[in-house]
């Protein structure tokens, strides 16, 4: 499980980094639920975070956040206490907020400041406070999964479907350049196809080029077989049998031809 989160983890943080210009030192900002986790479960927050990121991380709070928790001072003092050594974030909320109103407010871009992202990582563990944060685009939004693991949650389908289209907008070409390109692209697909159908006629007449093959040996059908030792022997000895054969029967045609002449 450990393995897949932070395989997530750098997923989302390259996500930012390519489409919203994050770079390290990376400025965490907590609010009082985050922190009163991360103190009650023992988190070891900086090993995990250079584990993720391996780069420099500043730590923050807004006064809001520290007015909140001085008011429950009595009930949470650690928590009060970690929050007293963070730096403070001027949120510019002289009458005071909400800690919710007040980290949505410090994301939001300010065009009375040029309309520039302020790069901001909200840490909380209040779940509708991060769905409304998942509505900005440019807030990356982190959290205690199981109490103990370190994790930022994923973009939002509207955000990425955002950047999608901008980025077609950008590297896509218009109607306009459509209108020159496709001419193009016909002429070269033509030529493409003028030269694939030349080296066809190449090989076709290569092809075509009758090839003279070396003679080849006598029929083996028609060539008498060598005869073997064994078989010549057999063959002497039936030759002689027949020489006698033959010797006898003249002998006997004589011995009758002179009898017939004595009588």
């Amino acid at each position: 499980m450990k393995a897949k989160k932070t395989k997530g983890f750098k997923k989302n943080l390259s996500f930012y980094r390519i489409n919203f210009s994050f770079q390290p030192p990376y400025q965490l900002v907590f609010d009082g639920n985050f922190i009163k986790q991360m103190l009650d479960h023992n988190v070891d927050l900086d090993k995990q975070l250079f584990k993720h990121t391996k780069a420099k991380i500043w730590k923050h709070t807004t006064i809001c956040v520290l007015r909140e928790l001085t008011s429950l001072q009595h009930l949470f003092p650690r928590v009060f206490k970690y929050a007293q050594g963070l730096s403070k974030i001027n949120c510019k909320h002289i009458e005071g907020v909400s800690p919710a109103e007040c980290l949505l407010d410090i994301v939001k871009p300010k065009p009375e400041f040029g309309g520039d992202n302020n790069y901001f990582w909200i840490c909380t563990q209040d779940d509708e406070l991060r769905s409304n944060l998942l509505q900005i685009d440019h807030v990356p939004v982190c959290y205690l999964f199981q109490n103990n693991l370190f994790e930022m949650a994923e973009p939002s389908r509207t955000c990425k479907m955002r950047i999608k289209s901008l980025k077609e907008i950008k590297y896509l070409p218009n109607e306009q350049e459509k209108q020159i390109i496709m001419p193009i692209k016909k002429e070269i697909k033509q030529q493409q196809a003028e030269k694939r159908m030349e080296k066809e006629r190449k090989l076709a007449q290569e092809l075509a080029i009758k090839i003279k093959k070396p003679a080849k040996g006598p029929n083996p059908l028609s060539v008498k077989k060598k005869l073997g030792k064994v078989t010549k022997s057999i063959k002497k000895r039936r030759h002689k049998i027949k020489n006698k054969k033959s010797r006898r029967s003249n002998k006997q045609g004589v011995n009758n031809e002179i009898i017939e002449q004595n009588s």
